[in-house]
C-alpha cells in the first residue's frame, strides 16, 4: 500500500485511489499482487479477492471516466487490462504457483520440464487406462463412459493433492530468508505434473462426452 499523490490518503492499489477515486498512469511491471495491494502469498483469499477486483473495477471501468477526456479514459482502459490480468494469475492456483516460483528465483515451465520421479509411474498407468478406454469405446460407451467419470475423480483428487502441496511448499519458500533454489525446482516439477493432470482431465472429459453421444 502507498500514500495517493491527490489526497493523501493511503490507497491499496497504485492503479487508483479509492478515496479520492483518482486512476493514475503507473509504468514498469507491477506484480499481480502489487496490483491488487496485497503482499506476496501462495494461499489467496478468494473471496475477499474478488471484492477487491469488483471495487477496483468500479474506479476504473472506461465508462467511469467518459467525460473526463481521451487520455484519462485511455489509462482506465489500460489499467482495468491489468487489474483483469493480475486477477486471472491470483485467482488460479496453478498460475500463482507459476508466478510465485519465478518471483522466488525459481524455474520457468519451459527451463525445467520434468516432473517428480514418483509421478512418472503413476503418468504411465493413466495414460494406458485412457488408451484402454478409447479402444472400448465403440463397443462399451455407456460403461466406457462410467469408467471415465471414476478416473476423472481419482485425477482431480491427486491434482488436489499436489496443489496443495505446491502451495504449502510456497508459502514455506516465501517465509524464508533465503529460497532453496533446489526446492523450487522441486515445486515447479510437481506443477509440471499438475499441468499433465490438467491435460489429461481434458482428454478424458472429451473422451466422456464421445461415449455418452455413442451410447444414446
Amino acid at each position: 500500500m502507498s500514500e495517493c499523490s491527490h489526497c493523501n490518503e493511503v490507497s491499496a492499489s497504485p492503479l487508483a485511489c479509492g478515496s479520492c477515486e483518482t486512476i493514475f498512469s503507473v509504468s514498469g511491471e507491477l506484480s499481480p499482487f502489487d496490483i491488487f495491494g496485497m503482499p506476496p502469498s501462495a494461499h489467496v483469499d478468494q473471496n475477499k479477492l474478488r471484492k477487491r477486483l469488483l471495487e477496483l473495477q468500479r474506479l476504473m471501468h472506461p465508462d467511469f471516466h467518459g467525460q473526463a477526456g481521451e487520455a484519462l479514459q485511455s489509462i482506465a482502459e489500460h489499467n482495468t487490462a491489468e487489474l483483469n490480468s493480475a486477477f486471472e494469475v491470483l485467482s488460479d492456483a496453478a498460475q500463482r504457483a507459476s508466478f510465485l516460483i519465478e518471483a522466488l528465483g525459481g524455474p520457468s515451465e519451459s527451463s525445467e520440464r520434468k516432473m517428480p520421479q514418483p509421478f512418472l509411474m503413476d503418468v504411465m498407468e493413466w495414460n494406458e487406462t485412457l488408451e484402454e478406454l478409447r479402444d472400448e469405446l465403440p463397443t462399451a460407451p455407456l460403461a466406457v463412459a462410467t469408467r471415465l467419470a471414476d478416473f476423472r475423480a481419482e485425477l482431480k483428487i491427486e491434482r488436489a493433492r499436489l496443489i496443495k502441496l505446491v502451495l504449502d511448499g510456497l508459502e514455506a519458500e516465501l517465509g524464508a530468508s533465503q529460497p532453496s533454489a533446489h526446492e523450487l525446482a522441486h515445486l515447479r516439477q510437481s506443477l509440471n505434473a499438475v499441468r499433465y493432470i490438467d491435460r489429461a482431465l481434458d482428454e478424458a472429459g472429451k473422451l466422456r462426452l464421445a461415449a455418452e453421444a455413442a451410447a444414446h
